[in-house]
């Protein structure tokens, strides 16, 4: 293998490797292609190589690439041994949905903290033209929008938060979390630099604004960028969560027993295309009667 872009890298003692695993002789049962499965794999094992350590950002954010050339594991490193292989997409996406909704929320909703704390007091401290620039209009709505902002993000934070404390995996919501919050970060960290301005891109030591400003793109990037996280998970996934029948039809066809997994899924297919032609000739009926037979929940447009 040859990735790039791996988080703690550097520093680690064990890798979590995902692949494609292939059986050609049959050793483990009747399929020849068993689909991803993880495995752990210590970094100091022959054949496995760790790269430099990466600076993304000039930020202390330990990353770097890892490669493996002719590496030889046995089937007991794989994450729950040879009865898990191929499992290893669920794996996947359960851990690091969890992961996905502590570290980058709680970042964002650190930057919001921060900001609202360092840009309010100085709004307060900083005057021109003989009054604190915290008076100014234009100042104002930018502080008003990191408050919202901050709150926004407070709230969403300990939601997600309690889901998982609950011992949930919310694979969803945590990808609308990361993606949002990360998001809301970005313009948080935007609108304090606008207000601190020259104070916030002199970068030094006593600089608190310049450095975290930096970071944001890493926490875009990181836990899968924020358009893979929009397009994939939470449209991808979700649509395959929220609709009646399609996430009933894969569990159908994962199904250990052929037969059983085949009369299932026969039946939700049927209901699938009578749901979808339904659909389509309720809203062909709703746009040439310009809606008119269509109920409203809330009155007025």
């Amino acid at each position: 293998w040859n990735k790039r872009y791996i988080t703690l890298a550097p520093r680690a003692t064990v890798l979590g490797l995902a692949f494609k695993l292939y059986d050609p002789e049959k050793l483990l049962g009747d399929k020849e292609e068993l689909g991803i499965t993880c495995a752990l794999i210590p970094t100091s094992h022959p054949g496995v190589r760790v790269g430099d350590r990466h600076y993304p950002m000039g930020l202390a954010f330990l990353n770097g690439p890892t490669f493996g050339k002719d590496v030889f594991i046995p089937l007991d490193w794989i994450i729950g041994g040879p009865d898990y292989a191929g499992r290893g997409w669920r794996m996947l996406v359960e851990c690091l949905s969890a992961g996905r909704g502590i570290s980058l929320p709680a970042l964002g909703t650190a930057c919001g903290h921060m900001a609202s704390r360092t840009v309010g007091a100085y709004s307060y401290v900083r005057k021109q033209f003989g009054m604190s620039i915290g008076k100014f209009e234009g100042v104002q709505e930018a502080l008003a929008r990191i408050g919202g902002l901050t709150y926004q993000l407070e709230g969403a934070r300990r939601m997600t938060a309690g889901s998982l404390d609950l011992g949930q995996a919310p694979a969803i919501v945590t990808a609308i979390s990361k993606y949002h919050m990360t998001e809301m970060a970005r313009q948080i960290m935007d609108d304090s630099m606008d207000i601190h301005a020259g104070r916030a891109i002199q970068l030094g030591p006593k600089n608190y604004t310049g450095y975290a400003y930096m970071g944001i793109p890493v926490a875009i990037t990181v836990e899968g960028a924020n358009i893979l996280t929009r397009n994939l998970m939470i449209f991808g996934q979700g649509a395959t969560r929220c609709h009646p029948y399609v996430f009933a039809e894969l569990e159908a066809a994962a199904d250990t027993d052929v037969e059983r997994g085949l009369e299932k899924f026969d039946a939700l297919l049927m209901k699938h295309i009578a749901f979808g032609a339904g659909n389509f000739f309720g809203s062909l009926f709703q746009g040439l009667t310009l809606g008119q037979f269509n109920n409203a929940p809330v009155a007025g447009e």
